[in-house]
């Protein structure tokens, strides 16, 4: 017999080195990324916004999304938050005087954590310091963050031992009182999973609202996370363990094949409607790798407790006939984990160099090395002892029950290690991050022109073939913004022919003047000339060329 004591020390003294492992590894928790925004960042737009717009890399979910004075007061008179695609919309039913705003949000990503950001944009004027505004950042992680990972890992082991328990029954018969011992440990795994996944739905919207210690006990909170992924998985993976108590309630001589079936395929399935490796693109093949990784991994996992039960009650050879059975099994096993872990990992990781120069990248590489063990004690099972056994070496029983209890020490570290990756943000959604931020510094044109004594600051957005904003702020060799009398832009394409088109500017306050230039919808070298009338009679020019693609 396994002693419970024993049992409990090995466990927490495994924990106890994958919390260690997760507290130096957890830097990063955000997957959702912001590729833009409507006004973009430290913007300064001429007219004021009549909406707000949040553009993510996949869909989110709302918590707040507000826009805020320099007081830190909410304005705008915002109406209902708009979901249309990835994209975000707080419409405004105020208009925004002149002056410099805080946008802030907090949104739940796919993978049900929580991310938000806070930056600013003006209206009609440069942007003050935001130094000296009242707001603040979002932080990166807060004491639900933690409980949040604590959860996650417990529900990991415990889904996999109950649904593995249900696995391993169906693949490889054992005697009935090992077959008993594996129906109580998965009964109680399939408990604790029960429990965990309503404890996944609390502490989520704990997190997500920013709660203090008592926040579990708040409707809001539970609203919060009821509103997330959670919610679904918890509604298939709860029945999945009922169905897998009703199973394992049942007896041991003739086991409920469609229960067990049932309720580990459910059991695989609620993990597979939340989590950013299965909600990646293209979900029906990256859902389908994550259900063959879990099915295997819960299969060995399942497998660990029945084989060492095995060696304890049988004599050498019949448990040597057991282990044959399963290392059969645990052949296409592996086949199947390094395979789809192989896809999982190219669509999350995206490039070979990112496994060494990321935070995930990182903590893959130490998941990876510890499978990588755990493999190779399976084969010395499967190569030496196993045939060892099947000979009657009693003393082969002894070294596999050794190889056993080390395997389950990694394979809870395994799990660690496959939880703090869930709080790390995968390769793919930085290098979206880093194409949105790429696009953006090539969106548009800016420059500034100077002569002998004025300069004038000039932005063509979106610098593409059609409607086109134009913004001009002239200063004087000082720095200083002028109030000009009037501005004119005459624009001309001599390659299709369009010459001295005129267009009037619109003074918006604060020096800024503001041209909406619909007749650029031919792509080219345009060249734009400058008239700014200091005064009624003293007139300084400008003259550039303007690429629109």
């Amino acid at each position: 017999m396994i002693r419970i004591a024993s049992v409990l020390r090995t466990v927490m003294f495994v924990l106890a080195l994958g919390l260690i492992q997760t507290a130096f590894t957890q830097h990063a928790f955000a997957h959702a990324v912001l590729l833009g925004s409507t006004p973009k960042a430290n913007e300064m737009v001429a007219a004021p916004p009549k909406e707000l717009i949040l553009n993510f890399n996949e869909n989110v979910g709302p918590i707040f999304f507000k826009v805020l004075d320099r007081s830190g007061k909410e304005v705008g008179a915002p109406g209902e938050i708009k979901l249309d695609g990835n994209n975000l919309i707080l419409p405004l039913g105020a208009e925004l005087p002149n002056g410099t705003y805080v946008l802030t949000y907090r949104v739940i990503s796919a993978d049900t954590h929580p991310v938000g950001a806070t930056f600013g944009f003006s209206v009609g004027e440069p942007m003050a310091d935001m130094s000296q505004m009242n707001a603040s950042a979002e932080p990166a992680s807060t004491a639900w963050t933690w409980a949040v990972a604590a959860n996650r890992w417990v529900l990991y082991a415990a889904m996999l031992l109950a649904a593995g328990s249900a696995l391993f029954t169906l693949l490889v018969p054992t005697p009935a009182s090992v077959t008993a011992s594996t129906f109580s440990l998965g009964k109680g795994g399939a408990i604790a999973a029960a429990v965990t996944y309503v404890l996944a739905v609390g502490f989520g919207g704990a997190e997500m609202v920013l709660g203090g210690a008592g926040a579990l006990f708040a409707g809001d909170t539970w609203a919060r996370g009821l509103q997330s992924t959670l919610t679904p998985s918890a509604a298939v993976g709860i029945p999945a363990m009922l169905v897998l108590l009703y199973a394992y309630a049942g007896g041991v001589e003739k086991p409920k094949v469609g229960a067990l079936t049932v309720g580990a395929v459910a059991a695989v399935g609620s993990f597979l409607v939340t989590g950013h490796a299965a909600t990646a693109p293209p979900v029906w093949m990256m859902a389908t790798m994550v259900a063959i990784h879990l099915f295997c991994a819960a299969f060995w996992f399942g497998a660990l407790y029945p084989l060492y039960k095995t060696t304890q009650v049988n004599d050498a050879a019949a448990a040597g006939a057991v282990m044959h059975k399963f290392s059969v099994w645990a052949i296409y096993s592996v086949a199947l984990i390094v395979l789809s872990g192989i896809v999982i990992t190219w669509v999350q990781v995206q490039t070979p160099g990112n496994m060494l120069s990321t935070v995930y990248g990182n903590g893959l590489l130490r998941k990876l090395f510890l499978v990588a063990v755990i493999l190779a004690l399976a084969a010395y099972n499967k190569f030496v002892l196993t045939p060892a056994l099947e000979k009657g070496d009693a003393a082969g029983a002894q070294k596999i029950r050794r190889t056993i209890r080390i395997e389950f020490g990694i394979y809870v570290l395994i799990l660690g290690a496959a939880m703090t990756l869930t709080l790390t943000t995968p390769p793919r959604a930085i290098v979206d991050q880093s194409a949105a931020k790429a696009a953006m510094q090539m969106e548009g044109f800016k420059t500034t022109l100077k002569t002998q004594d004025y300069s004038a600051d000039l932005e063509v957005t979106p610098a593409k073939a059609g409607e086109n904003m134009i913004m001009v702020t002239v200063k004087g060799n000082d720095g200083q913004v002028l109030t000009l009398a009037d501005l004119e832009i005459t624009a001309a394409l001599p390659a299709a022919g369009i010459a001295d088109v005129l267009i009037k500017g619109q003074n918006v306050g604060n020096g800024m003047w503001h041209v909406v230039f619909k007749e650029m919808i031919i792509p080219g070298d345009w060249t734009l000339k400058i008239d700014a009338f200091v005064t009624d009679f003293d007139k300084v020019g400008f003259e550039t060329p303007v690429t629109i693609k």
